[in-house]
Parts: C-alpha cells; structure tokens; sequence
C-alpha cells in the first residue's frame, strides 16, 4: 500500500494539494511543514459507495498489489463518504495541519486531477445530488468565530455568539442514520479544534488534552441530541475559561524573567519547582528572584506555587478520579494531611466536599 500511496504522490500534477478521484475510490494529498521539513499528509483510499463483489474489489486501483485476503480484509474497513463527510474531514486535516483551511465552495468546485482516462467526477456528482443537504452546513466563518473565542478566552462573546447563533450544524459525518450518532461524531471534531485552539491560546497542553478526553467520554454517555448539544456547548465553554484563567496568569507588564518564571510554574507536572532552579532559568540570583516576582505580583514565590498547584488539585478532583493521596503526591505535597489542610486553606472546603459539590453540578 505504501508503493501505490507513493505512486499517487508521483503521478499528481500538483503534490502540494490534490483531491484525487477515481471511479469508486478518493484521496486527499497536500503537503506542510514541520521543522522547516516538507512533509506529505495523504488520506484515502475513501470509496464512494460499498463493495461487496470480488470482481468489483479488483478494479480498485490498489488491488494490483493485494492478495485476495487481504484485499477483501482492506475494503471491508474502508469508509464510505459522502461529498460532505470528505470534505470535513478535509478541512480539518488541513486546519490542524497548515493552520489553514478552504470552504466547503473551494473543496466542491476544485477541478479533479486527470491521473488516468478512469478518473471521473463522482465529487461534483454527489454535490450536485445533495445540494440541499450541504447548505445546511453551519458556515465556516461561523465556527470560526466560535473556535477564536476559545483561543481569546473571551467567554462573554462565546456566550453571545450560542445566543445568537442558529444550533451547529456538521452534515453527515458517517454512514450511520442516527442522529446522535451523527451529532456525536460532529462533537468530537469540534472537540478536537477546541482542543488545538485552546493550546494556541495559551492554556498547557496537558491540561487541554485532559479536558478532550473527558469530553469525549461525556459525550459518548449522551443518548440524546438535546444531552449532546449541551454537553458541546459546555465543552467550549470550559475550554474558553481555562484559557482565560491561563492568559491571566501572564500579566502583559511583567518582565521577561517574571513571565518565564510563571510558565515554568504553571506548566511544570513532572518536577518539583524550586527557587534554585527558576532563578537559574532566567539567570538571576535566588534572593534578586523573590525580590522581583513579588514586587512584580504582589505575591512569594512560594505562594504562587501553593496557588498554582490547588488549582490543578482542583482540575483533577473535577476531572479525574485519582485518589487524595494520588493528587497530594503528585502535586508535590508533602503529606496527604498537608494537602488537605493547604485545600481548605486556600479553597474554603476540604478536598472531598470540593469533589462532591462538582460531581453534582456535572451531572
């Protein structure tokens, strides 16, 4: 499969981006960059319609190079798309990779590549069958003003914006008739961009990462369209707040040592953060360190750490299921009983009714 992929790339008049099409089958190629590296991203084979006849596997363009067994073991896991779930996908793909994207207009009107006197134009095809369906996709502009609230953190224009703006819409995202399944299946590419954009937001990426994971599993316990739009609302939301909460964090008159300082507190989770070793980071002396964060953040050191890490305690009481003594000890306390003492402290409740008050509230 990897010579015919290879064969595709070769054979495309245009490498940098192409939509491929040949009689039942669909692939997507472009290129993008990583570490000043060029690098292609291929996705396909895609058919478009099921195969269930030997005969008929054999004419794939791939079959060639496939025994019998395999052949039949590969078509019958490939996916069978719609104009509209390809060009999602698409559109995604290229979101995530090149930090752009095109519309679904530039997609459904691109002219397809003549590889082979087969090629045909099953893609306009299907538009031109669905074109209804396809106007109903919630636009791009939209959801684009929803994702740069996250990445702003600007919760109030989030909240405006899923006042004004008619429910999302995701087209058909899978073979499945189901709504849910559909709707479901839209929450987790939204996820998947709310996560991308709350990282380039500021907010760490474990954090972000956790959050999606929770997500996810929400929103596979939804068995309804009503509990699924909540749940996505909810997730943007969430997002939204943390990133707000992290760029808070980085108060725009800081100094450059203070800002280092507070990004290397904020997103340390393997290491216990000293004074020592912030001050060896940014090149000051330890004593001059203190001197200046406090003068810059009204606060010690040491009580920004405290502060930082009751709020992650709070994340994981809320999103995880880590034990007390899990959380005390990889939050670097130095007991359980300290812990605990630090959280009412700081947080008013003790851990465990902390967790039970949010365990209610998410339900």
């Amino acid at each position: 499969m990897a010579a015919h992929i290879q064969s595709l790339i070769s054979k495309s008049p245009d490498p940098t981006f192409d939509i491929l099409c040949y009689e039942k089958e669909l692939y997507y190629l472009f290129t993008f960059e990583r570490m000043n590296e060029p690098h292609y991203l291929v996705g396909g084979p895609m058919l478009l319609s099921s195969i269930y006849q030997t005969a008929e596997m054999k004419t794939l363009s791939f079959s060639s190079t496939m025994n019998g067994r395999d052949l039949n073991l590969l078509v019958d896991n490939l996916p069978v798309v719609s104009l509209n779930s390809f060009s999602a996908c698409l559109r995604i793909m290229l979101l995530l990779m090149r930090n752009s994207t095109l519309s679904y207009e530039e997609i459904c009107s691109y002219k397809l590549s003549d590889l082979t006197d087969s090629f045909r134009n099953a893609l306009i095809i299907d538009l031109f069958d669905h074109q209804e369906e396809y106007r109903a996709h919630t636009p791009y502009s939209h959801e684009i003003a929803l994702l740069t609230c996250i990445k702003e953190g600007d919760l109030t224009m989030l909240e405006s914006l899923y006042r004004t703006l008619p429910d999302i819409k995701y087209g058909n995202m899978s073979n499945h008739s189901n709504p849910v399944r559909q709707l479901f299946y839209g929450c987790i590419s939204n996820t998947t961009l709310a996560t991308r954009y709350a990282i380039e937001g500021g907010l760490d990426e474990e954090t972000a990462f956790t959050l999606s994971d929770l997500y996810i599993k929400r929103m596979e316990a939804c068995r309804t369209l009503y509990e699924l739009h909540a749940v996505n609302e909810k997730m943007a939301m969430d997002f939204t707040r943390h990133v707000s909460e992290a760029k808070a964090l980085i108060h725009p008159k800081y100094s450059a040592a203070i800002r280092k300082c507070i990004e290397s507190i904020t997103g340390n989770r393997q290491e216990k953060v000293s004074l020592v070793a912030l001050a060896k980071e940014v090149n000051l002396t330890p004593h001059y360190l203190s001197f200046l964060f406090q003068k810059e953040t009204g606060q010690t050191i040491r009580s920004f750490v405290e502060e930082t890490r009751i709020n992650k305690a709070k994340e994981l009481l809320i999103y995880s299921q880590l034990s007390y003594s899990d959380i005390s000890q990889s939050l670097f306390f130095s007991s359980q009983s300290y812990f605990i003492s630090v959280f009412k402290r700081r947080v008013g409740l003790t851990p465990k009714k902390y967790r039970d008050l949010h365990s209610k509230s998410n339900r």
